[in-house]
């Protein structure tokens, strides 16, 4: 990729001496080459001259793969795809877990160097010296597949089980595969698409990839590779040569039977890599893989050459331990040797000076400086520089970053460029000078992974039915869900829903009328009560609900008219001060804050108060929006108050605002019991004389004794969570202030756009994908595994949770855990205690009082802890999805490796749908239905949040969907909104129209159809359906066509108003619910045009009749939607 940094800086290196020298010394091949003096930032550039004048393949070394990554980053930018070769990422001797992406991520490099291709890969010294199996092995062991070959599914088929695949209806996570028909859908183990066969009969029609979550099509492919999961598949002959090898060493002989067995049974054990070195006459290392006229860059040599003896040291002191409980081959065996990567064309980056064998090329280079904020050292920097006649570059990571700094050294003739690069530097030969710009605000941004390709997806309102679940019908009621039933009448075959009520009543309702029901989702605690049909209760509590509603939209529109005719301060347009701040956050911003960001500042800069909610989970930058609003706040002499509900989170506020404001003259305080009186005497006193500007703290902040000299923005996070008195206090306060709310309650879409028509809103909805995924095992609980999980984590001075959901029994685990580490200390936290106990608690953990924290899920979620990395979920086969998404989440929020160890009982056989749910968690990349699962549980819970309790309560007695259609029918109502074409329009035709078993065969993938079909409301999403189907599933079958007829039927029937379709013995009823709104011409001509075919119903004139008999059952859809759009014209 040419960017103006890349074209500057070849075409200034290609004259440069040393590199010219460099070049030559390649191309005349005087290995090994040595280079001094290449400094961090410069290596890609360098490296990139090499690639293009030798045009050889380049393997590169790095010392750690932190900095392979990096640099594989500034690879990418110049143009090349680099992938890294990873390490197990685990300690020598240790088991790697199951789902581990590392399996995935080197079996695919790995296939991909035996057929020739990667001319240029990267890795950390200890992946480099990792034994592998031989090139050969790998070479026969992948499929290469392109459009126009060949195919016998059920021969892949085979196939792809003996690669370690597992067939599933649907493929959503890594390591499944789905046949369907004609097409075949496989999730390979790394890339974060799954790839789609097309075939017609015995051909490949198309190759695509698709996404996991959503199943549809992403992109198209020529040509496409699969390959084993893992990178060794063990056959007869290699088990055969590991026994053989085994049975020569003692120490492994007693363990001998026991791996074999497992490894012939279930081809996998997560301490296979071990027992690569014995399975092979000769073991390779990465190198071995690449083609013999490979340049093996060594990248810091000596650190290199020092790191291969630590590493092998590494393993002799754990193998000590090891070898006393478990198969552990020699440390020799594990560790290969550094000396095969200085064979061959070798080119070494050396950081000291000192004498070689070879001519050393050295390169005069400076690295990068560090200004710490201090813009004006910085523009001192670039003036003498200058006058030098350098020429300067600053780098920043995004556009934003970019017309911020450009904005700070205006006047300056540098060029600002929105492009990275990992770290800047300076060639004085050349007067060129790179800066980077966390160099100048001194701090590492480390973004999110795929932050910027992370989509904002609004929450579906729609979850998978499975029998025996509740639903919702908006006529009976509450009831339970039997599944879906096949049922033929004559020449007619449909699929009905089958459902139960009150009283044994069962009911089988059309499917084309699935959009009438929808699941029950309510607290959780305890099932609700079914009602009976033709009972009064549900309309009565339908009644009493909408009722609610009502009155909660009036007060909340009332209100909102107030706060608009309001006076308030109007603050002025962003500062110079305000810009270096913002440049100074640490991260990319997401799309939705940037937005909300606009937000928030428009709002400030009007005369009416300011009150908006923000709603997004931790970690989505909420914190940082609020702190861009009180620093505006600031800069115009103004005040800031920062509420938190409890000591610990407005601790946790108080020091990430402090170490954000460093560097400016802001004075920031605290108010809470952690404080002590003396200092809370100072805080108070500055408050009032102005000294202070912002104060961040618990209810305390908003007591009578508190005054302001002049307060300009109320900052509050999770209001709902403080008590009635404080709500009260907090309404005077906010009467002519700014006000800005945080909540992270994730919203519902639904009722997110019922309260944007009443309230200022904004919702961040870009999940922050960890920096580091969370490992997760999933096993039997095991002391050995709960020991070695616990000391891994505290000896890298880490901390653990210890999930373990009952009460009664938390002190005996706490006993047992300080039994089996007696070394690590260890507390307990669980609902019962004391609001002030359990806040103690949690604020020694938060301050490393203890290592091992045994609690309930109590725990809030609001808080963020970074150094707790490793959580251990007891009992994980109890808990839903949901709640397993939420426990998992509190580990991982920082740039450490997380880990989550899921137990369940030994012995104790797991029902499939456990273990799937297990499964679904443990793969961070997709979570499928169980997202959507867990969004829902949370939404529940946030809707009573925002709206009160009382609402809570209304949601549970008529289920959430209902009740969120009832509040937004009320809201559009009293904003004066058309809400008559919403109606759903009732029909009730005779036709076949089904999804055959053999088109779709997983039942809850045919509801979630039947649900998209009776969902479509205009000709656009009904063409995105009929494309989905027929990509994930193949050409449409006839009865699945019909189906989608019925669809158009529908959205014709609401343009026209029509209330209902009704066929009875060869006569189809069209009922009108505003006859106004039809052309009479239209009638008229239709009238005319059919001879009597369609005509008005004498005795109601809302009602036109139309002739369906001899019309062919499969042709109907058709026929009626033809009859439809006549009355429709253009």
């Amino acid at each position: 990729m040419n960017t103006l940094l890349s074209d500057s800086l070849t075409h200034a290196l290609s004259g440069y001496k040393p590199v010219r020298d460099l070049i030559f010394a390649c191309k005349s091949g005087a290995w090994p080459v040595d280079v001094r003096g290449s400094v961090p930032g410069l290596t890609t550039f360098l490296l990139d001259q090499v690639v293009r004048a030798t045009g050889r393949p380049l393997l590169v070394v790095m010392p750690t793969e932190q900095e392979a990554t990096m640099l594989a980053a500034d690879f990418e930018r110049l143009g090349h795809e680099v992938p890294v070769f990873e390490s197990w990422n685990v300690v020598p001797y240790q088991d790697v877990p199951e789902n581990s992406h590392a399996y995935g991520v080197r079996s695919s490099l790995l296939h991909h160097l035996t057929r020739g291709r990667s001319p240029l890969v990267l890795t950390g010294l200890r992946a480099a010296l990792s034994p592998l199996p031989p090139p050969e092995t790998l070479s026969g062991s992948s499929l290469v597949l392109k459009v126009g070959d060949e195919i016998d599914p059920v021969r892949i088929s085979e196939m792809l089980v003996s690669f370690g695949y597992q067939r599933v209806p649907t493929a959503s996570v890594r390591g499944e595969y789905s046949l369907r028909g004609e097409v075949l859908d496989v999730m390979l183990p790394a890339g974060e698409h799954g790839i789609r066969v097309v075939f017609s009969f015995d051909e490949v029609e198309q190759l695509r990839f698709y996404d996991p979550g959503s199943q549809s099509t992403v992109s198209e492919t020529d040509e496409i590779e699969l390959h084993p999961l893992r990178e060794l598949v063990w056959s007869d002959d290699i088990l055969d040569t590991l026994e053989k090898r085994m049975r020569e060493l003692p120490e492994l002989e007693r363990y001998r039977e026991q791996v074999i067995s497992d490894l012939r049974e279930y081809g996998k054990r997560n301490d296979e890599y071990l027992f690569y070195p014995l399975a092979f006459e000769k073991t390779a290392v990465l190198r071995d893989y690449m083609p013999e006229n490979t340049v093996t860059c060594m990248v810091e040599y000596e650190r290199l050459a020092n790191s291969a003896k630590a590493l092998l040291e590494e393993h002799e002191t754990l193998y000590r331990s090891e070898k006393v409980r478990r198969a552990a081959p020699r440390p020799a065996t594990q560790v290969g040797p550094f000396e095969r990567y200085q064979k061959g064309p070798q080119l070494r980056l050396i950081a000291l000076d000192d004498t070689s064998d070879s001519v050393p090329v050295r390169i005069q280079s400076d690295p990068a400086r560090s200004f710490f904020g201090n813009i004006d050292f910085l523009k001192d920097e670039l003036s003498s520089h200058l006058e030098a006649g350098y020429r300067i570059f600053v780098c920043a990571g995004t556009e934003q970053q970019a017309s911020r700094i450009e904005h700070l050294l205006r006047g300056y003739d540098v060029n600002v460029l929105a492009e990275s690069v990992s770290a800047g530097f300076t060639l004085p030969e050349l007067k060129l000078m790179v800066i980077e710009e966390e160099e100048i605000f001194g701090r590492r941004r480390r973004a999110p992974n795929s932050v910027k390709t992370a989509p904002g997806k609004a929450l579906d309102s729609f979850v998978e039915l499975n029998p025996g679940d509740y639903i919702v019908h908006v006529n009976y009621g509450i009831g339970r869900f039997c599944g879906i039933q096949r049922i033929s009448a004559g020449d007619k075959e449909r699929d009905y829903i089958h459902l139960e009520f009150g009283g044994e009543e069962f009911v089988y309702i059309p499917i084309e009328q699935v959009n009438l029901i929808q699941r029950y989702i309510g607290s959780g605690e305890s099932p609700p009560r079914l009602d009976r049909i033709g009972g009064q209760s549900w309309q009565n509590r339908k009644s009493k609900v909408q009722k609610s509603v009502e009155d909660l939209a009036e007060r909340l529109i009332v209100l909102y008219g107030r706060r608009q005719r309001a006076r308030g301060f109007s603050f002025p347009t962003d500062t110079e001060w305000q810009t270096a701040f913002e440049a100074g956050f640490p991260y990319e911003e997401t799309e939705d804050q940037l937005i909300c960001i606009e937000d928030v500042k428009s709002d400030m800069e009007k005369p009416t108060p300011m009150d908006r909610l923000i709603c997004g989970d931790v970690g989505y930058g909420k914190t940082e929006v609020a702190m861009r609003a009180a620093f505006k706040a600031i800069s115009a002499g103004k005040q800031v108050a920062f509420l938190a509900p409890t000591t610990i989170l407005a601790e946790q506020h108080f020091e990430t605002v402090s170490e954000r404001l460093k560097g400016f003259p802001v004075q920031v305080g605290m108010l809470s019991r952690f404080v002590s009186k003396q200092e809370q005497k100072k805080v108070l006193e500055g408050l009032a004389d102005g000294s202070i500007d912002i104060v961040i703290g618990t209810h305390r902040v908003i007591q009578k004794d508190v005054k302001f000299r002049d307060v300009g923005l109320l900052i509050i996070d999770e209001e709902q969570r403080f008590g009635v008195k404080d709500k009260e206090r907090l309404k005077e306060l906010r009467a002519n202030i700014d006000s800005l709310a945080l909540t992270a309650t994730p919203i519902p879409r639904t009722l997110h756009m019922s309260l944007l028509k009443i309230r200022d809103m904004s919702v961040l909805k870009t999940a922050p994908h960890n920096r580091l995924p969370i490992e997760t095992h999933i096993g039997e609980f095991n002391e050995e595994t709960l020991a070695s999980a616990i000391r891994r984590e505290v000896d890298r001075g880490g901390q653990v949770f210890y999930l373990h959901n009952r009460v009664e029994s938390l002190d005996h685990i706490r006993t047992y855990l300080q039994k089996l580490v007696p070394e690590v200390f260890v507390e307990t936290a669980h609902g019962r205690m004391s609001a002030r106990e359990l806040e103690d608690i949690m604020h020694r953990f938060v301050h490393g009082s203890f290592q091992v924290l045994v609690a309930t899920t109590i725990i809030e979620n609001g808080l963020d802890i970074p150094n707790v990395n490793t959580i251990i979920i007891d009992r994980a086969d109890m808990y839903g999805i949901s709640q397993l998404y939420q426990l998992k989440g509190r580990v991982g929020r920082s740039d450490r490796h997380a880990y989550a160890y899921l137990f369940y009982p030994e012995s104790r056989a797991l029902s499939e749908i456990a273990m799937k749910r297990l499964q679904v968690i443990s793969d961070f990349t997709e979570l499928g239905s169980g997202f959507k699962i867990a969004l829902k549980d949370l939404e529940v819970r946030g809707a009573g949040n925002l709206l009160g309790r009382q609402q809570s309560g209304d949601i549970l007695s008529v289920g959430f969907d209902m009740y969120l259609r009832l509040l937004d029918d009320a809201v559009r109502r009293m904003s004066n909104e058309d809400v008559s074409g919403d109606d759903e329009v009732y029909l009730d035709l005779d036709y076949t129209g089904f999804i055959p078993d053999s088109y779709v065969s997983e039942p809850s993938d045919k509801m979630d159809v039947y649900k998209r079909i009776a969902g479509v409301n205009d000709a656009a999403e009904l063409d995105s359906v009929h494309a989905e189907l027929a990509d994930r599933f193949g050409p449409l079958p006839e009865e699945v066509l019909s189906l989608l007829g019925l669809a158009e039927i529908r959205i014709l029937c609401k343009r026209l108003h029509v209330e209902s379709l009704k066929e009875r013995s060869g006569v189809l009823e069209v009922i009108f619910g505003k006859v106004a709104e039809l052309s009479v011409d239209r009638v008229l001509r239709a009238i005319e045009s059919t001879g009597g075919g369609v005509r008005l119903d004498p005795k109601r004139p809302n009602v036109l009749l139309v002739d369906t008999e001899g019309i062919d059952l499969k042709s109907k859809s058709e026929f009626i939607r033809d009859r439809l759009h006549a009355l429709v014209g253009k």
